[in-house]
């Protein structure tokens, strides 16, 4: 796995090791020098005078970077790079910025819904204060559109807040609460009818409805409840609507220097944002993985999974993403001890052992790689136990399954999961909540949401946002770790999580994520040295210059070229 002396040097065992991913690309240099031979090899665009990040530890540090077609054909001094420049070569100024390979988001959604206005809202806001911004939103926005908003544990948690009170404030146009976690959601009776919920509908496999005393819908879903309105909610969305929010997501994402992105398909299902996303020709590389809603084992509303070929160069849709409990904040994770506040309450599996190891034995049978939402140390340890039950470990590390968040993952856990092959993606906006974790947890807290240990033990990691897009600020997250800073990384580490680490995660590592002959040119420019700012200034960082396969998507208009 990739280790902490240094991505990339230590690879998983059944994986090749990056000297051997160097032999290969010292293949595809004597390729180049051969076609050099029958005439020079002029690179289409240089990026000069830059402290290039290279994320390849032979060789971490370089002054520019040589691309032809979608490849790196030199990384190192600057003469070198230039050395073969031709009359319709582009040569970009860096003025001495950080240059690193593009960011890769290893846990991102992209939220697809019909026409709706956004509440104005706190991180966790009482009931009055919803009840004020309900009021407002209402009076603003026009017939037909949708009012979202996002609550924390203070609103979830209020007996109060039902259908009826929401319907008692805004009777006559859909509201979606939806819990910041994303585990809970809370709709009034046009929400409910709008996405065809009455009722007579039965909890769905690893899903619940709330009810009142009389069994009437309450309006409150958790868990994979959730994800069947939320779905059916995005499936409303006007096509033409879709593509342009996927455009403005990728617009978004390359103004922050991310190349690549690891969609888990919450909203629409794989089946219909394929075709949509190919309508909207983003510059970003994509890897879809799909969300089943409908139980272990059943035909999936969401399409099988496209195994080669491919339904486009930069798109691959291959994975699936099970959510085997919630988190802390609304005590849905599955926790082995109670939780310190409710010693009544565990929380619990939306997957019993039973669907669990069907679902295992699909991502073993199969290529399609297996992705699970664990957070609980109980949930956490009914998938590794899954994984030793169904599967040798030598089979498991060349498949490399994922833990989705692993917040609760113990050290003798940890130790299982290097040894199962297990990446870890982590989501550093996730740190920040610390008193609602203290009163969940307790002493607990000591071990919660590892990264440097992760690192420490051998063990794979990757960084996704799952929240606000931009890497820099879930990069001063995870190097400061507030209230846990003996968990905190370098900014080498950081950074190499979110390109190699990330590309480890969906088993690109060969071509992405690092900069060498043959890998592929995406990279960022950056407005500041990452490496080195204050932390306070960190999160304002962005890209100056995107690339994406040698060809510039984002250029903010400060090089000279």
């Amino acid at each position: 796995m990739l280790g902490a002396g240094g991505w990339g040097v230590r690879m998983s065992r059944g994986a090749p090791r990056a000297d051997a991913w160097r032999r290969v690309f010292l293949l595809a240099g004597v390729a180049l020098l051969a076609t050099a031979c029958a005439g020079p090899v002029a690179p289409d665009l240089v990026i000069t005078n830059a402290r290039v990040f290279t994320n390849d530890p032979a060789r971490p540090w370089a002054e520019a970077v040589a691309m032809k077609g979608e490849r790196v054909i030199a990384v190192g001094p600057a003469a070198d790079a230039l050395a073969a420049k031709g009359p319709a070569t582009r040569v970009v100024d860096a003025g001495g910025r950080v240059l690193v390979p593009g960011f890769n988001d290893a846990h991102v959604h992209v939220d697809v819904s019909p026409e709706t206005l956004t509440l104005t809202l706190e991180q966790d806001p009482s009931l009055d204060a919803l009840a004020a911004a309900l009021a407002a939103a209402d009076r603003a926005a026009a017939p037909g559109v949708i009012l979202r908003g996002s609550i924390g544990p203070a609103a979830w948690e209020a007996p109060a807040l039902t259908r009826a009170w929401l319907d008692a404030r805004v009777p006559a146009r859909p509201v979606w609460l939806q819990m910041w976690t994303g585990h809970g959601d809370v709709l009034n009776s046009a929400a409910l009818a709008l996405v065809g919920l009455d009722d007579t509908v039965r909890d769905p496999a690893g899903g619940r409805h709330g009810r009142d005393a009389s069994g009437r819908l309450d309006g409150r879903l958790e868990e994979y409840a959730a994800y069947i309105a939320s779905r059916r909610l995005a499936e409303l969305t006007p096509s033409a609507r879709v593509v342009s929010q996927y455009r403005a997501f990728a617009d978004a994402a390359v103004r922050v220097g991310i190349t690549s992105v690891q969609l888990m398909s919450t909203g629409l299902p794989a089946r219909l944002s394929v075709p949509r996303l190919l309508e909207a020709a983003t510059p970003l590389r994509w890897r879809i993985f799909r969300l089943p809603t409908t139980a272990a084992g059943a035909e999936t509303e969401d399409g099988r999974p496209h195994l080669p070929p491919q339904p486009g160069p930069r798109l691959d849709v291959r994975g699936t993403k099970w959510i085997l409990d919630g988190t802390p904040v609304e005590r849905l994770a599955a926790v082995s001890a109670p939780y310190t506040d409710r010693p009544a309450e565990r929380g619990r599996m939306n997957l019993d052992a039973a669907a669990l190891d069907v679902v295992v034995r699909e991502g073993y049978g199969t290529e399609n790689q297996l992705a699970v939402h664990a957070v609980g140390d109980a949930a956490i340890e009914a998938y590794l136990s899954a994984l030793e039950r169904v599967g040798a470990a030598a089979v498991w590390q060349r498949k490399r399954p994922r833990l989705e968040h692993g917040d609760m993952l113990t050290p003798a856990q940890m130790a299982r999961a290097r040894t199962l092959g297990v990446v870890l993606v982590q989501n550093p906006a996730h740190f920040l909540d610390r008193d609602t974790f203290a009163a969940r947890l307790g002493s607990r807290l000591g071990t919660f949401q590892p990264l440097a240990s992760v690192l420490a033990a051998g063990g794979a990691l990757a960084l996704g946002s799952d929240g606000p897009l931009s890497p820099f600020l879930n990069i001063a997250f995870a190097t400061s770790r507030p209230g846990h800073p003996a968990e905190a990384l370098t900014r080498e580490q950081a950074v190499a999580a979110y390109t190699r680490g990330a590309a480890f995660a969906e088993s690109t590592e060969p071509e992405k994520g690092w900069l060498a002959p043959g890998t592929l040119a995406d990279v960022a420019v950056l407005s500041d040295d990452l490496f080195t700012v204050p932390l306070e200034r960190l999160p304002g960082l962005t890209s100056v210059l995107t690339v994406v396969g040698g060809t510039i998507v984002y250029d903010a208009g400060v090089l000279p070229h």
